[in-house]
């Protein structure tokens, strides 16, 4: 019980809480008077360290300096990795933008700087270019071009540490660097280049080749997917491409539009629909839901996986960029559920929703309201739940049409020569629906050689024995072929189970120790 007290300040009685815990007698906080304020600037050495420990991973870091070369306008963007012997040096993102002249361009290297935002903006607290870049590399130059004059500034973890000092660099040598940044001439055109040096998390992990391959794949992907609106209209290409540091020639890669509602025809009639609710803090909100056709192999469906299983949920866009890649964001438990693979819901956050993004702009701050208003929305009379049992029946009703009854068998796919695929699925079936189980180097733990992925229908290898087990032989996307078969026999079975017992679980377990004892010995 709380009761009113005496006691005054600025004219303003305050309330004590009779709620007692122990000892302790809870005070309405906002009441307390305070007796003095002081200032408490943040430590520099402790912010430079925590810098690299904000959770970006290397795409929502260049993502988050695309924001930027978007909000300059910039029609162009190139992303090269720059090698030198077995490792990246560097990392550069020049644009075409409208660049900036010297007091811009060292308001923008402020931390949480007060450059105007407009409405329409992708950058939004000023923090993107410095955070982003730092939770990649120790060292960042930002080099400007505007009305022919060129600015350039750096920071360090250094300088970071030592009272925040930025420095403003020689404009001549800067303008050399600048002019190698971008693939073709621009003479006296306006734009920015962004170079990361001493980086801090791409360390090459095996075979330099397959890893620059491998990076500008994924890249390629989730780049496409984040800025797939921008893409696909013309408003912004983006290419990426790896050159060693004594050279100038690099291949550059384009980035194509991965856009995850690009279906032909909806997988159900009566879809997409329009569904309304109301989030507190947001206002109202749109949410359209779609359905994609069953049994669909379009890559903007698999978005780089073997199913379309992850590509479940939410997709959530702030000013055309997306923000939020799939996840039912608490509205379902299950983000893996095979029956809910067809089921995609676009969302446009209003203005009002600025605060709702997370500062990386990968996903949705997650509040206690967020799950119960996103699963009442309505389209009408028709609940979400309505929506999600139309999405099961969409995809029940093609496993029943497709194969009335019995497993779907399963045979090696991409990652066995092509030639061996074609034998061996004659040999283990008939039926021309089949599913097909690849292969994949990853890293996993040290103790583990192999493991499955059931949802994807993949055999993953540790990487880090490719070597010793394809001994002299060169890496490539089909090697180690009898290894690849021989586990795929051992692993056949698996991948028409529903679930793992514990004592399946220990099956696994211990094929893996007794390979981890054979891969030693190599």
């Amino acid at each position: 019980m709380c009761e009113q007290r005496g006691w005054r300040r600025a004219s303003r009685s305050f309330k004590v809480c009779e709620g007692k815990v122990g000892a302790i007698y809870f005070v309405i906080l906002d009441e307390i008077p305070t007796l003095k304020t002081f200032s408490l600037p943040p430590d520099s050495g402790g912010s430079a360290a925590a810098f690299a420990r904000l959770g970006y991973d290397l795409v929502d870091a260049l993502a988050d300096i695309i924001d930027n070369a978007v909000d300059s306008k910039a029609g162009s963007v190139e992303v090269v990795f720059h090698r030198q012997a077995d490792r990246i040096a560097a990392v550069s993102i020049a644009d075409t933008g409208r660049g900036m002249e010297e007091a811009a361009l060292q308001e923008a290297m402020r931390f949480a700087g007060n450059n105007e935002h407009a409405d329409n903006d992708l950058g939004t607290y000023g923090l993107g270019l410095k955070t982003a870049s730092f939770s990649q590399c120790e060292s960042l130059t930002v080099i400007s071009r505007k009305a022919g004059e060129i600015s350039a500034c750096r920071w360090t973890k250094e300088g970071i540490g030592n009272n925040w000092s930025c420095e403003e660099l020689d404009p001549g040598s800067a303008g050399r660097v600048f002019k190698e940044g971008y693939a073709k001439p621009r003479a006296k055109a306006p734009g920015t280049l962004v170079v990361w040096h001493r980086l801090t998390r791409l360390d090459v992990d095996g075979d330099f080749d397959e890893f620059v391959s491998e990076l500008l794949s994924r890249l390629e992907l989730q780049l496409g997917l984040i800025f797939h609106r921008f893409i696909s209209t013309g408003t912004l290409s983006i290419t990426l491409a790896a050159r060693d540091v004594d050279s100038v020639l690099a291949f550059p890669r384009q980035v194509r539009a991965h856009d995850p509602f690009a279906y032909v025809r909806s997988g159900r009639d009566g879809y997409p629909k329009c569904f309304m609710t109301s989030v507190p803090g947001v206002g109202a909100l749109r949410m359209d839901a779609h359905i994609w056709p069953a049994g669909a192999a379009d890559p903007n469906f698999r978005l780089g996986r073997r199913t379309g299983t992850h590509g479940q949920g939410f997709y959530v866009y702030r000013n055309d960029r997306l923000v939020q890649t799939g996840g039912w964001l608490g509205v379902c438990k299950d983000e893996t559920d095979a029956e809910l693979s067809l089921a995609r819901i676009a969302i446009d956050l209003p203005r009002s929703a600025m605060r709702a993004v997370s500062v990386q702009k990968s996903g949705l701050q997650l509040t206690a309201a967020l799950a119960p208003a996103l699963r009442n929305a309505k389209a009408g009379k028709q609940t979400l739940a309505n929506y999600f049992d139309d999405a099961r029946k969409a995809y029940r009703a093609d496993r029943t049409k497709r194969r009335p009854s019995g497993n779907i068998p399963v045979v090696p796919g991409a990652g066995v020569p092509a030639g061996v695929r074609r034998g061996t699925a004659t040999k283990i079936t008939k039926d021309n629906f089949v599913r097909e189980i690849a292969f994949e180097w990853i890293t996993l733990p040290k103790i583990t050689v192999f493991s499955i992925d059931p949802d994807e229908d993949r055999i993953l290898l540790n990487k880090k024995y490719r070597q010793r087990i394809i001994g002299p032989s060169r890496a490539s996307a089909a090697d180690a072929p009898i290894i690849k078969l021989l586990l795929f026999l051992l692993l056949e079975l698996e991948f028409d189970r529903e679930r793992f017992s514990a004592k399946r679980r220990e099956w696994l377990k211990r094929c893996n120790a007794i390979l981890y004892e054979a891969v030693k010995a190599l």
